[in-house]
C-alpha cells in the first residue's frame, strides 16, 4: 500500500517536467526600453496593456509563461505594461491605439514601434497564433528577416 502513493508522486512529478522547459519569455515593463531593444535588435514586439489582477490579462500572461502563445526571443521583445500607471498610459497610447474597452489591449509593433495589429480583450491561445500571424504578415521586408532568423 506504501507504493501506491509514491508511484502517484513520482508520476505527478514526472507529468510536470515537460511543462518546465517550455517558458515562456520574460516580460520588459518599461515601453521606452522595449522600443529601444526591438529597434536595436530588429525585433517585433509583443505589447500587453493591461492590470496586474485583470482575469484576462493574467490568462494571457499564463499563456506566455506557459509557451502557450510561442513568442520566440530571437523574433520578440515580450512587454507587459501596467495601465494603471499614469506615466506607462500616456506613453502606450501615444504610440498606439487598440479597438475595443476589454483588458487586456495587445498589440503587435515592428522594429521600428509601428503598430502593425492591435485587439483588446479575451482571447485563447488559438485565437492568439492566429492574430501574430496576421500581424507578421503586415511586417515591412527587413524585420521580415530578421524575424525569419
Amino acid at each position: 500500500m506504501k507504493a501506491l502513493p509514491m508511484v502517484l508522486i513520482a508520476a505527478a512529478l514526472l507529468w510536470s517536467v515537460p511543462q518546465g522547459f517550455a517558458k515562456g519569455p520574460a516580460a520588459v515593463t518599461d515601453l521606452d526600453k522595449a522600443l529601444e531593444q526591438a529597434k536595436t535588435e530588429k525585433k517585433l514586439l509583443f505589447i500587453q496593456y493591461g492590470r496586474e489582477a485583470c482575469g484576462n490579462c493574467k490568462a494571457l500572461r499564463s499563456y506566455v509563461a506557459k509557451n502557450e502563445v510561442r513568442l520566440p526571443k530571437e523574433k520578440f521583445v515580450y512587454v507587459d505594461l501596467n495601465c494603471d500607471d499614469a506615466a506607462t498610459s500616456g506613453a502606450f497610447r501615444k504610440h498606439f491605439k487598440v479597438e475595443g474597452g476589454m483588458l487586456p489591449f495587445v498589440v503587435v509593433a515592428d522594429a521600428e514601434g509601428k503598430q502593425l495589429a492591435g485587439r483588446s480583450g479575451f482571447g485563447s491561445p488559438a485565437e492568439y497564433k492566429k492574430f501574430l500571424t496576421q500581424a507578421q504578415a503586415k511586417k515591412p521586408a527587413d524585420t521580415a528577416k530578421a524575424a525569419a532568423k
